[in-house]
């Protein structure tokens, strides 16, 4: 079941990108015969920009610009383009002259509401906002943003919460805001996280964050299993993921499975060497072991990328003890 449903998903991939292929060379001929078609350069561009495309995307919105330097269309692609590469001033600038030449612009104002936000500059931010859900108030996107401003700038979970659903019931796929709604109820402990991150993997089922979440999820749960095949996926989606392969060695302490749990750390420890987290793990395993050797070794490395660790310094008292022991 699991190879079909592989197959549904490469084959999905492969008609999406042929498409995107057949959009481009069309959009290609019709410039080909008609060099200042701006609609169709600011199509090219758009599809550019997704493929992150910087140079030729920049290249057709500065066609379009010079022969209007007041479309919106072409001036929102450039805010965009000027924020890709962190031209933040350059975006502010394209985004706010379009909204200028057009003051019912949906998108740019959007935008704009998102530069001032991640700036920290709230109250512009929500002045915009406001003023879109006021224009179109079945736009999901300000509702997200409207969440994202009640979380930073009031520090209200519970409404941020409130915003953020209502941008799922206006798209039921809104990936970021089902993310947004999992993570949070997930720091509260509510058990409605789980349908978020169920839906999230429904959606994409290659989505690694979204595994990993729910997966931290179960372990907070003491669900072990289910996190065992969250993390698990994770490893395989991405082999380096090292905290997915430290949170399996954890479950396998946790299920008193010591050399496995070794083993995880082991991996963890391969793919980064200086991760002072892993060598207590890797060296706990080896106390429970009864291998005071390779436990006091590990605890004593440990420290010495970082001196202050609670756990490491309370190992190698232990280790000192059980020497002593053995001594007598």
């Amino acid at each position: 079941m699991g190879g079909k449903a592989t197959e549904v998903q490469e084959t999905r991939v492969e008609a999406s990108a042929a498409q995107r292929t057949t959009t481009l060379d069309s959009l290609n001929d019709i410039i080909r015969y008609a060099p200042n078609d701006m609609e169709a350069l600011e199509a090219r561009a758009e599809v550019y920009l997704r493929q992150q495309n910087l140079k030729y995307a920049t290249a057709d919105v500065a066609a379009v610009l010079q022969l209007d330097s007041s479309r919106t269309k072409a001036l929102e692609l450039w805010g965009d383009i000027s924020f890709s590469t962190n031209q933040t001033r350059q975006s502010r600038d394209a985004w706010q002259k379009c909204m200028a030449e057009d003051p019912d612009n949906v998108p740019c104002r959007l935008k704009m509401a998102e530069l001032y936000h991640i700036v920290t500059e709230f109250e512009k931010s929500a002045e915009l906002v406001d003023e879109v859900i006021e224009m179109d108030p079945s736009n999901p996107e300000a509702h997200f943003l409207k969440g994202l401003l009640m979380r930073d700038a009031v520090g209200d979970t519970i409404r941020a919460l409130e915003w953020f659903q209502k941008a799922i019931d206006l798209d039921p796929e809104y990936i970021e805001a089902l993310d947004m709604c999992g993570v949070l109820y997930s720091a509260l402990g509510n058990p409605l996280a789980l349908a978020y991150f169920n839906r999230l993997v429904e959606l994409q089922p290659q989505n690694r964050i979204a595994l990993y979440n729910r997966g931290m999820f179960h372990l907070g749960m003491q669900d072990w299993n289910r996190a065992l095949e969250d993390f698990t996926t994770c490893t395989q989606l991405d082999p380096d993921d090292i905290e997915s392969w430290f949170n399996l060695g954890y479950i396998h302490l946790q299920l008193q499975l010591y050399p496995e749990a070794r083993g995880y750390f082991n991996t963890a420890l391969r793919i980064q060497p200086v991760n002072h987290r892993a060598l207590y793990a890797r060296g706990y395993c080896f106390e429970l072991l009864g291998d005071i050797k390779n436990a006091e070794s590990d605890y004593r490395e440990a420290l010495s990328y970082n001196p202050n660790h609670e756990g490491s310094k309370q190992g190698m008292q232990r280790m000192q003890i059980a020497r002593a022991q053995v001594g007598q």
